[in-house]
C-alpha cells in the first residue's frame, strides 16, 4: 500500500511541474498575442488607407488606361502557365493545437497535379513531405524575425514568377483570425490581383479630393506593388496571430487539464491513504483482541 502512495504522490508531482511550464508558456504566448494583435490591427488600418488611394486611382481612368495599368491585374498574364502556385503559410514552432494540421488539410484536396506549394515553415514541411506535392522550401524560415522588407522580398518573386508566365494564379493559404478562439483557414488569390474596382468603394468621397500628379496611372503604377507588399505582410502577421493564439489557447488547455488531473489524484491519493490507515488501526484493534483473549 505504501508503494503505491508513493507511486500516486510522485505522479501528483510531475503533473505540478509540467502545470509550471505550461502556465509559464501560456502567459508568455498572452503577451506575444496582444503585441501582434496590436500590429496586425495597424497593418489593416495602412493597407485600407493605401486600397482607397488605389480605388481613387483606378475609378478617375479611362478604359484604356485600366487596361494597361498593370498586368498584375490581367488573367491573360499567367494564361501560359500549367497550373497554380500555393504560398502555405504554417508555423516553424510546435505546441500549437491543431493550427498547423488545419490548414494543411484545407490545403490538400486544393492542390492539383501541376500545381506547386511554396511551404512557409518546418512544421508544413514535415506534414507534406511524404505527400506527392511539387514543393518549394527556399522561403521555409520566411516567418524567422519577420519584417516588412520580408513581405517585400516574396512580393518580388510572386511577380517576377507571375510575370513570367509559370503559374496561372498565385493563391495566399493562411490562417485567417475570426475571434480569439476561432482560426479560420483560408485561400485567397494573390496574383492576379482580384476585386480592385471595390477596394475602398465604401470610402465616402471626401470634400477635397487629392490630386494626382503627374497623374493617377502613374501613380497607381506606384503604388500596386506597395499595396501588394502591405497586403501579404498584413496576411502574414494575421498568420503569425493565430499561431500564437492556438498556442496560448493549448497551453491554457493543458494547464487546466492539469488541475483536473491534480484534483482527480488527490482524491485517489486521499482515498488510498484513509484506506491504509483503517488498515492499520484494524490490525491494531485485532492484535488487542487476540491479547485479551
Amino acid at each position: 500500500m505504501a508503494a503505491g502512495l508513493a507511486k500516486i504522490k510522485r505522479r501528483i508531482s510531475s503533473i505540478d511541474s509540467t502545470r509550471k511550464i505550461t502556465n509559464a508558456m501560456e502567459l508568455v504566448s498572452s503577451v506575444k498575442l496582444m503585441r501582434k494583435r496590436k500590429a496586425m490591427d495597424n497593418t489593416v488600418e495602412y493597407t485600407a488607407s493605401l486600397g482607397v488611394i488605389i480605388h481613387d486611382c483606378l475609378n478617375g481612368m479611362k478604359e484604356e488606361e485600366r487596361k494597361s495599368a498593370s498586368p498584375l491585374l490581367l488573367d491573360e498574364t499567367g494564361a501560359k502557365g500549367q497550373g497554380n502556385l500555393y504560398i502555405a503559410v504554417t508555423s516553424s514552432l510546435g505546441l500549437c493545437g491543431g493550427y498547423n494540421i488545419n490548414l494543411i488539410k484545407f490545403l490538400e484536396p486544393l492542390v492539383q497535379k501541376d500545381d506547386q506549394v511554396m511551404i512557409i515553415g518546418t512544421k508544413g514541411l514535415s506534414k507534406l513531405s511524404e505527400d506527392k506535392i511539387n514543393l518549394d522550401i527556399e522561403n521555409i524560415s520566411l516567418l524567422d524575425e519577420f519584417s516588412y522588407v520580408k513581405a517585400r522580398r516574396i512580393r518580388a518573386v510572386m511577380t517576377q514568377t507571375y510575370l513570367k508566365g509559370n503559374f496561372k494564379a498565385i493563391y495566399l493559404v493562411y490562417t485567417k483570425f475570426k475571434n480569439s478562439l476561432t482560426f479560420v483557414p483560408t485561400a485567397e488569390k494573390i496574383l492576379p490581383i482580384q476585386g480592385i474596382e471595390q477596394i475602398g468603394a465604401n470610402h465616402k468621397e471626401e470634400a477635397y479630393p487629392p490630386d494626382f500628379v503627374p497623374d493617377r496611372k502613374t501613380v497607381f503604377e506606384l503604388l500596386v506593388p506597395k499595396y501588394l507588399d502591405s497586403v501579404l505582410f498584413e496576411r502574414f502577421t494575421e498568420a503569425m496571430v493565430c499561431e500564437e493564439g492556438s498556442r496560448r489557447n493549448a497551453m491554457e488547455n493543458a494547464t487546466d487539464n492539469a488541475d483536473d488531473l491534480h484534483k482527480s489524484l488527490n482524491i485517489i491519493y486521499n482515498k488510498a491513504r484513509q484506506a491504509e490507515i483503517t488498515s492499520q488501526i484494524t490490525e491494531i484493534m485485532t492484535g488487542r483482541l487476540v491479547e485479551e483473549e
